[in-house]
Parts: structure tokens; C-alpha cells; sequence
């Protein structure tokens, strides 16, 4: 249940980031050194939604979980359910990639280039 972000991305189709973290921090696979993140990835992909680890060009040393722009209300609505039954926390993916930058941050004393953000998804 991946889909290949850059090829959505040259169809004039935007993959709607979720998740951000430093490529340099990846593991061999492109995953981020977070056991929770990875799980919300398989729980996402779980419930129907086709991800992509998306290693993108617009923002150095950047890699997304990203979703199909038509598939953004399904994850909103994931997104919810989770936090709802307590398996994620309010603002999960925005603290988790805050951390993983940081994290980058010290060991490279570099700042975060300063688009380096995620699209910010609004919980009801």
C-alpha cells in the first residue's frame, strides 16, 4: 500500500505531507529512527490509506509520509480515530518531526532550512 510520491508529484498531483523527518537519520529501508512513527505508518496503511516515503527535492535532507491529496480527509479522519482511543497523542506527527529535526540539529549544530515544515492537519 505504497504509491510512488514523485511520480504523483510529476502528474501535477501534490502528495499531502504528514510526517517529516531527516533523510541523514533514515534507516536503510527510508524509515525514521521512531518506533511509533513507523507503527503509525503501518496503522494508517492498515485502514486503507496508500502511503509513500517520499524523499523529496523541495526541502533538503527532508523525507515525508505523504498521501494521495484525495486521500486527505480518510487520514484526518484516521488521525482522529487514533488520538480518540489514546494509541497517538494530540499533534503526534508535528512533535515527532519537531524531535527527529532537533535531534538532527545537535548533531549537526545546523538550523532547519526554513521551509523545513509538514503540513499542519487540523483534528475535529
Amino acid at each position: 500500500m505504497l504509491f510512488d510520491a514523485e511520480k504523483y508529484h510529476r502528474t501535477e498531483n501534490c502528495p499531502w505531507t504528514f510526517f517529516a523527518y531527516p533523510t541523514s537519520l533514515a534507516d536503510e529501508n527510508g524509515l525514521p529512527p521512531d518506533r511509533e512513527a513507523c507503527e503509525l505508518l503501518a496503522l494508517i496503511q492498515q485502514r486503507g490509506i496508500d502511503v509513500a516515503i517520499w524523499v523529496s527535492q523541495i526541502v533538503e535532507n527532508t523525507t515525508y509520509f505523504a498521501c494521495r491529496i484525495d486521500d486527505r480527509q480518510k487520514l484526518v479522519n484516521v488521525l482522529n480515530e487514533l488520538q480518540s482511543f489514546g494509541t497517538i497523542d494530540n499533534n503526534f506527527c508535528n512533535i515527532r518531526a519537531e524531535r527527529l529535526f532537533a535531534r538532527c540539529m545537535d548533531a549537526t549544530e545546523q538550523k532547519i532550512p526554513p521551509k523545513c515544515s509538514i503540513n499542519r492537519l487540523e483534528m475535529r
